[in-house]
């Protein structure tokens, strides 16, 4: 992790501008509560496209898009802190009320060229707030507005935001090839940086009458509320420390207990959907 100085009144000009975007809802089924909207301003060919990695031509150099042209402090600071070289796609990309599955990203890319398959993962939050948290494995943290991060999207991770107001990031794609340039030009930033302690959120541990609380749910979920269970079970998972693979283990119990015999066949093929294997269909 590392830090970015943000020009706010040239941020606020440009995230006005984009606001009248054609955004889209590529990837909206990984979110319970709302819908996680995206517009690309850097991608193969130079096209906006409709948000889907896999639907870009990866034959083509990558480029602002006619969206990223529309925004020139967002372009101006994409240049000055990636590698331009190995830049894939960047998205500006909003979410609020919502949680997002555990899940992995990549596994529907493996149809791509190496050299021009998106392999590291770089955020830079530019509007955020105290009820906005990721997570890796069982550790949960926030990042700071203007902070620069990269993310191992390859490994099981998760999203809360549990506010109204919008979270925004940029969100950098870059391919795995080789260079003596850094990735990003700012600070320390890398994959092998760690999360700054200051920067975790110490949740207190899931107690047993927690446990049986989320239990209870088995004697409601059905194929009609498992959508909101699942949010309950994330959402708890943000507040209280149930230990490693907490959401997929507690739903699987769950439907397990389900009097509904469609829900765990279901949430099976959701798991081996988001973490093991994902056609890019």
């Amino acid at each position: 992790m590392a830090d970015t100085s943000l020009d706010d009144e040239r941020l606020a000009k440009d995230l006005q501008q984009a606001a009248s975007f054609p955004w889209s809802d590529a990837y909206s089924d990984f979110v319970f509560g709302g819908a996680w909207k995206s517009c690309m301003l850097w991608a193969r060919g130079g096209d906006a496209g409709d948000g889907v990695v896999t639907n870009y031509d990866h034959g083509r150099p990558a480029t602002f898009t006619q969206l990223g042209e529309q925004v020139p402090y967002l372009r101006e600071l994409i240049t000055s802190v990636a590698d331009l070289d190995r830049l894939n796609f960047v998205r500006l990309a909003k979410v609020q009320n919502s949680v997002i599955i555990p899940h992995r990203d990549l596994l529907e890319l493996n149809e791509i060229a190496d050299d021009t398959r998106n392999a590291h993962r770089m955020h830079i939050p530019l509007v955020t707030n105290e009820n906005c948290f990721f997570n890796e494995g069982d550790t949960v943290y926030r990042m700071r507005k203007g902070e620069v991060w990269f993310l191992d999207a390859s490994e099981i991770h998760s999203v809360a935001v549990l506010s109204a107001d919008e979270r925004i990031h940029l969100m950098f794609d870059f391919v795995d090839i080789p260079s003596d340039k850094p990735l990003t030009t700012v600070g320390s930033a890398g994959a092998d940086a760690g999360i700054p302690q200051d920067r975790m959120v110490k949740r207190p541990p899931l107690t047993g009458a927690d446990h049986a609380a989320l239990m209870a749910l088995a004697g409601l979920l059905t194929m009609e509320t498992v959508d909101e269970v699942f949010s309950i079970v994330i959402k708890k998972h943000f507040r209280y420390d149930g230990g490693d693979n907490f959401v997929w283990s507690t739903m699987t119990d769950l439907a397990r207990a389900s009097a509904d015999p469609a829900i765990l066949p279901y949430i099976e093929a959701l798991r081996r959907h988001y973490t093991l294997e994902r056609s890019a269909g």
